[in-house]
């Protein structure tokens, strides 16, 4: 019997002999390979493709994982990447909104004539039906005092009603609370705009428009003038209902504003309305062209 040492010995010897004799088998030359060569050879072409198999299986695999590790870091980056940029081409179009508003606020000024002052929406205060009510500006004690008017490109916004430090609240031309004197542009039929309350909407209605006044909806309204608060002539709204019945001396009118209350980012603070054009003589003559006058 042999010990187990001298086993352990001999299998060792074996497990490191057997690669070596199939490895000799397999370099030797056809023609020179005798009978036991070629059955080592047929022994060991099986256990070579399959180690051959393996090993090509483990190299693809491993190869397929690094691809993909690759790949997925490649992915996480452009994504980096596209989110950088969606977030740069956000901000470069909210800038190019931003210049387009003070660029339209800048012609409306120039056109009009009027001394105004610029200033910054900084808060709204909303109803619970998210209506805005109230306007908070950063313009306030030392720049605009209350009852100015205050306006957009688009028309008219309200009035200063408060002021305190550096801030000022305005009330808009559709609270219930606020008066403004229009006029119909197309016939000039007169009324007070005011504020329809407790709509989930911001929409006014025209108080003393006589019924016998010709009026549709699409017609303009805007400022008349009067009272000396707003310039005459700035967009108030459209009429966007009417309804005239055969008794009572005023019809029913409602508008929707020009202006979009919710959105507004920057106004304009009206200091002075343009002054009145100076009424010709009726002897003034312009001296001729090309002679001295």
């Amino acid at each position: 019997m042999f010990s187990r040492k001298v086993r352990d010995i001999v299998l060792a010897v074996t497990l490191l002999g057997l690669p070596l004799v199939f490895l000799q088998a397999n370099l030797k030359e056809p023609e020179d390979a005798n009978p036991v060569d070629r059955v080592l050879l047929r022994i060991s072409a099986p256990i070579q493709a399959g180690i051959t198999g393996f090993v090509s299986s483990v190299h693809r695999g491993w190869r397929r994982y690094i691809y993909l590790v690759g790949l997925q870091q490649d992915n996480e980056r452009l994504r980096r990447d596209n989110r950088g940029l969606k977030q740069r081409l956000r901000e470069a179009e909210r800038k190019v909104t931003g210049l387009k508003r003070y660029e339209r606020l800048l012609a409306f000024r120039a056109a009009k004539g009027f001394e105004t002052l610029g200033a910054r929406v900084i808060s709204r205060q909303s109803s619970p039906f998210v209506r805005v009510l109230r306007l908070r500006l950063d313009r306030g004690e030392g720049a605009v005092k209350q009852g100015l008017p205050v306006v957009t490109a688009d028309g008219v916004v309200g009035r200063i009603t408060r002021v305190f430090g550096g801030y000022s609240d305005v009330i808009l031309a559709v609270d219930p609370k606020s008066a403004v004197d229009v006029v119909i542009q197309r016939t000039g039929g007169r009324g007070m705009l005011r504020g329809i309350d407790g709509a989930n909407r911001y929409t006014c209605r025209i108080d003393y428009l006589l019924r016998k006044e010709e009026v549709k909806v699409g017609d303009l309204v805007v400022t008349s003038g009067v009272g000396g608060v707003f310039p005459r002539g700035l967009p108030v709204g459209r009429i966007s209902k009417v309804t005239r019945r055969t008794y009572g001396l005023y019809q029913e009118v409602e508008v929707t504003p020009t202006v979009d209350f919710a959105s507004l980012e920057e106004v304009l603070v009206v200091l002075a309305p343009p002054p009145p054009p100076v009424a010709k003589s009726a002897g003034s003559q312009q001296p001729a062209r090309g002679l001295a006058p």
